[in-house]
């Protein structure tokens, strides 16, 4: 679960709907670029870390991103606006899918600011009670049936996103964290070009 959501995350421009999709159209709009460091974990049945990884991104609107992973193990996912390449050194091997490819996962609708398309999947409402400095917004699916996810939330602290927790039907969870998010930094031009590595594999998507 937590590698495919990796793979998903990117940042896109949404449209605003009055109340809690609007505030949180608002805030996952204002910026062109970011960057940040994360902690990524799945959470057992009594709210124990597993499957900790830590790494760093840099996304760039609409479509590009550089995901990259650096413990447990090594993983980097790029995507430079038509592809998605993701390249596991240890296997020597990269993957090219379609940029995309990611569809109407709820994490890239949410990285995305994309509200009219979570609107169609998911009510959203906001439940922390206005407490200063904190906004949680929760979104449940308007289809328990045909929705991977029973529920994700985001927590806004100071106006920045800092945690995105995730449960889908099986009652499985697992936690994004981030960790001194920038947005709009300087980045350099290159930072979204993939080069595939002498001598490994490449793996092609059918829809190429």
């Amino acid at each position: 679960m937590l590698k495919r959501l990796m793979a998903t995350l990117a940042l896109g421009i949404g449209t605003a709907f009055a109340g809690p999709a609007d505030d949180l159209q608002q805030r996952l709009s204002g910026y062109e670029s970011a960057r940040a460091e994360f902690s990524q974990f799945a959470l057992s049945s009594d709210g124990d870390r597993a499957e900790e990884s830590t790494g760093y991104f840099y996304v760039a609107r609409p479509d590009r991103f550089r995901w990259v992973t650096e413990q447990p193990f090594v993983q980097e996912i790029v995507s430079d606006g038509e592809s998605i390449w993701i390249h596991d050194p240890d296997l020597d091997q990269v993957t090219r899918r379609p940029s995309d490819a990611q569809g109407n996962s709820a994490p890239a609708l949410i990285l995305n600011g994309q509200i009219n398309e979570l609107q169609q999947q998911f009510s959203i409402t906001r439940i922390d009670e206005n407490e200063p400095g904190i906004a949680l917004f929760e979104l449940r699916p308007l289809n328990p049936e045909g929705n991977t996810f029973a529920r994700i939330r985001l927590l806004f602290e100071q106006e920045r996103l800092t945690e995105l927790s995730m449960e889908d039907s099986l009652g499985q969870r697992s936690m994004l964290v981030l960790h001194d998010l920038e947005y709009n930094p300087e980045l350099p031009q290159d930072i979204f070009e993939f080069n595939l590595p002498p001598g490994a594999d490449l793996i092609e998507d059918p829809g190429f």
